[in-house]
């Protein structure tokens, strides 16, 4: 992944699922929409995100290999109880699987203990159509004759893991091939949308056609000069991808999990929220400051409704998602987000689809911590703690803030995790005793939901 676009949004410009009892260890429940019958309340991605060379936020790979740290049950023995209580999975980046082993290590003690595998995959952010990005991640296929693996994913003839180049990433390091309990798709809204010059659009003379079209800096092999057009391509883009895995794993189909950007790059981003601020105040863009002012001022929050748009679609297609997690920017704009995540709550009520939410801060620096204070969140500076501890510390400072707020309630599924190089950990340091490591913040987060 790159790990997430969310931290490069933020560093650039700064549902429900019914269930009997929220309690009940066994989470079992009857589903039309042939999901798995286990809702999942709380579930883990660790980062150690050795497999992830492409993604070096410091110069360097994140951690080490999950083997060597969470393939070791007597490290984090109350975090597997945590999370076969609630039925939660643990997360893989799709990079990793090629370096674990199918016999020891971390695959053979989930599949003793029963919990799920989920699998994140980063081809989602690339600007390539879904059936090929299908072929390419699932089968290993090249893209219009490139090896993607190596010229996006800087993988190029491994010999310390299984090549995806001809196998795709479900492949072991003994070359067993994997198939997950999840799938779990990265951003592709916004990411793929337009981004407009606020100059530009400011200083460009003619029509509003004219002065948008000029503004527009995207450059994409997907997009579409319509705007409506480009996003139900994108939408299609799902399906497409979806049939490649359907083919590939037929009645073993994994569950489908989408990560969905709760950020106000959106408003930015979203054509329609600017053709309706013009409309209602056509010299409204004159002011190049004005862009930006639309999250405080103006917000559209169309992305709630192209979020029904994407379920609709993949409902219509046969692959329902079970569940969407929201990626949040906890820093911008704490209001604009406790609205959006308001609304998209209610909305996959309306749908039947569960929503997670990433439990996880990726732009503040290693001496900064989000503290929770008088309804909101806080960003502080300590320099004299542990940037471990203060990666804890903005966890636990999240989830009180979904709780305060109204937001969370106990069908969600919190998932905690880290896309920075915080914790910094490796092999035994990972133990679930030690403040700070990513398995003793999740047991702490699993505690305070009182879970």
């Amino acid at each position: 992944m790159h790990l997430k676009s969310l931290s490069l949004f933020i560093l650039i410009c700064a549902g429900i699922l019914f269930c009997v009892s929220c309690k009940e260890g066994t989470n079992a429940r009857s589903d039309k929409d042939g999901h798995s019958g286990k809702v999942a309340y709380f579930s883990f991605v660790a980062n150690q995100c050795a497999g992830n060379v492409w993604y070096k936020p410091e110069g360097s790979i994140i951690n080490a290999h999950l083997d060597e740290s969470f393939g070791n049950r007597h490290l984090w023995p109350q975090l597997i109880k945590n999370l076969k209580r609630n039925g939660g999975s643990f997360s893989v980046y799709a990079a990793e699987i090629g370096h674990l082993s199918h016999t020891n290590g971390l695959l053979p003690l989930l599949k003793e203990e029963g919990i799920p595998l989920s699998v994140e995959m980063p081809g989602f952010t690339q600007c390539i159509r879904g059936k090929l990005l299908g072929e390419a991640e699932l089968n290993g296929k090249p893209v219009n004759g490139a090896n993607i693996f190596s010229t996006i994913f800087r993988i190029t003839d491994p010999v310390d893991r299984t090549d995806p180049l001809g196998n795709g990433w479900f492949v072991s390091k003994d070359r067993t091939p994997v198939i997950p309990d999840e799938i779990l798709f990265d951003e592709r809204f916004p990411n793929l949308c337009p981004v407009f010059d606020p100059n530009i659009l400011a200083g460009t003379n003619g029509t509003w056609e004219e002065r948008r079209t000029a503004a527009n800096t995207f450059r994409c092999a997907v997009s579409i000069d319509d705007y409506n057009a480009h996003l139900a391509a994108l939408m299609q883009d799902y399906v497409d991808f979806l049939k490649v895995a359907k083919e590939k794993w037929g009645d073993k189909m994994p569950e489908i999990g989408i990560h969905w950007c709760a950020n106000p790059c959106w408003e930015w981003r979203d054509q329609n929220c600017l053709d309706t601020i013009y409309a209602q105040n056509p010299s409204f863009f004159d002011n190049a400051d004005n862009l930006y002012t639309i999250v405080p001022d103006c917000p559209q929050y169309n992305s709630v409704l192209y979020l029904n748009d994407l379920i609709d679609v993949l409902t219509s297609a046969g692959f329902k998602p079970k569940t969407v997690y929201m990626d949040v920017d906890w820093l911008y704009n704490v209001p604009y987000i406790t609205e959006v995540l308001k609304r998209h709550k209610e909305a996959l009520r309306t749908k039947g689809v569960q929503m997670g939410i990433n439990i996880v801060e990726a732009a503040l620096r290693n001496d900064e911590e989000l503290f929770f204070n008088n309804g909101t969140l806080t960003r502080r500076t300590i320099p004299e703690k542990e940037p471990n501890e203060l990666y804890e510390n903005t966890l636990i400072a999240i989830v009180q803030y979904l709780q305060a707020s109204g937001i969370y309630e106990k069908d969600m599924q919190m998932r905690v995790g880290s896309w920075s190089p915080r914790p910094y950990e490796t092999g035994t340091q990972i133990d679930e005793t030690i403040k700070g490591s990513m398995a003793h913040i999740a047991n702490e987060i699993v505690k305070l939901l009182d879970l």
